[in-house]
């Protein structure tokens, strides 16, 4: 059998992959198909081992985004296949492309958006807007990074805060939605745009972040139909082809409210459906047969 050998990359901290990802790895190998880890900051040489690159644990990357993106540009330039593309990578990094999904008539939370350096009051957007909470983030982040809940009350002391953040990067003050305590959020798994598996995700008490990092778990519920129709009406509007995405949402009153749409590096939740690991395995083989 002819061994076609592809890369995961990852980041240092996971140089041996997740535990998620080693579960597609064993039928990718019985269809001839080798899979290695490539940390994706290590040295270029070892990219041109590869047919191809999948992206998945790269965690890091909101921590160092110029070089995420330089080393997207040099895979390219080695006519290294990437999946998902550079180009799909490069306009997911930035949460700007939500504010574009919205124009497309996605429903989003309301939400500012704050260019890097742009001088900004806090407690005067929260009172134009007539919010009682709203979460700040980083337009580059992950896993919650640098992300908190304000209030009219919080705003005057959060200020220099926000101001701290502004001089390193663009800001996005959004809505606090509060479904997200009581409801959880949902996340719909897509393999080449076909809907796969989803889970709900729940925040212990007290807390809004969602990411078991922060104490958050997984509820064993199935999505609607219309909420997976909905999800799917999300991911159709990407043009380019989509290996893997994942549509991160609340649920209000039947309709879907869109947080993130994960094309770079996101968990998939593999071995919360017996299926999946296959389903993911599949559309990479057919990736590489193209």
């Amino acid at each position: 059998m002819i061994v076609t050998k592809i890369a995961f990359a990852t980041s240092s901290q996971l140089p041996s992959l997740t535990d998620d990802d080693r579960l597609v790895i064993q039928y990718l190998q019985n269809q001839g198909v080798q899979v290695e880890p490539l940390v994706w900051d290590s040295s270029p040489q070892r990219r041109r081992d590869f047919a191809g690159i999948v992206i998945r644990s790269c965690w890091d990357y909101h921590l160092k985004p110029q070089q995420f993106l330089h080393w997207l540009g040099q895979t390219v330039e080695q006519g290294i296949p990437l999946w998902n593309s550079a180009r799909v990578v490069a306009w997911n990094l930035d949460k700007d492309y939500l504010r574009y999904l919205g124009e497309k008539g996605v429903p989003i939370p309301p939400t500012v958006w704050l260019e890097k350096n742009a001088k900004a009051d806090l407690p005067a957007i929260l009172g134009d807007q007539g919010w009682d909470n709203a979460v700040v983030k980083p337009t580059i982040s992950a896993t919650a990074f640098q992300t908190w809940i304000t209030s009219p009350a919080q705003a005057s002391s959060d200020q220099p805060k926000l101001e701290q953040m502004l001089a390193r990067s663009g800001v996005m003050v959004q809505r606090f939605v509060e479904e997200i305590q009581t409801r959880g959020e949902w996340s719909f798994i897509f393999f080449l745009k076909k809907y796969s598996h989803a889970v709900l995700k729940r925040a212990k008490p007290g807390d809004f972040r969602v990411q078991n990092d922060f104490g958050g778990y997984l509820d064993v519920i199935s999505p609607s139909a219309s909420l997976i129709e909905q999800c799917q009406g999300i991911v159709d509007l990407i043009e380019e082809q989509l290996l893997f995405a994942r549509v991160d949402g609340i649920e209000i009153d039947g309709k879907f409210q869109l947080m993130e749409l994960e094309l770079i590096e996101p968990l998939l939740f593999l071995g919360r459906d017996p299926m999946a690991p296959q389903r993911f395995s599949e559309a990479i083989l057919s990736v590489l047969e193209q």
